[in-house]
């Protein structure tokens, strides 16, 4: 429920599912104590005014694929770093003031050996940004049975 409305009260999640108060305000902050849901905000950084928005595909060879994610993730212009499979093993979201910055980070942090390529967009207008995924396997409500008749 709070993937659908990180705002909803403690209350309406309460009476939805039939539990105390309480009990929800205790396994939220397990949960963000735990580290498992974080609640924030999302928001289009090109309709905030960020000037660069840039998206970046590498491919770092396999043995430093670690070290060179963890170097570029504490950079503070990266605002996504991820390891996948396939052609580029590195992907990069970053934000920035203006070209010269990020020709520099361009340099900086991909410019070291072990990055064999990579490919930078410079993205003009997001159409999608989806952080309200569904988990595989988890029922939708939506297709719960709908009940007629007299039940016991």
């Amino acid at each position: 429920m709070l993937r659908e409305d990180g705002r909803m009260p403690f209350r309406e999640i309460a009476r939805r599912i039939d539990v105390s108060e309480s009990m929800i305000r205790k396994r939220v902050a397990r949960l963000l104590e735990e580290g498992w849901m974080k609640i924030q905000a999302i928001s289009d950084p090109l309709a905030l005014g960020t000037p660069i928005v840039a998206t970046t595909y590498a491919r770092v060879q396999p043995g430093l694929v670690e070290e060179v994610t963890d170097r570029i993730a504490r950079h503070p212009a990266a605002r996504y770093v991820a390891i996948g499979v396939g052609s580029h093993n590195v992907v990069v979201e970053s934000l920035h003031a203006d070209n010269a910055e990020l020709h520099e980070f361009l340099q900086t942090e991909l410019g070291h050996p072990g990055i064999v390529t990579s490919e930078t967009i410079h993205v003009v207008k997001i159409k999608k940004s989806v952080w309200d995924w569904e988990i595989p396997g988890e029922p939708d409500p939506d297709d719960a049975p709908v009940l007629v008749g007299r039940h016991t």
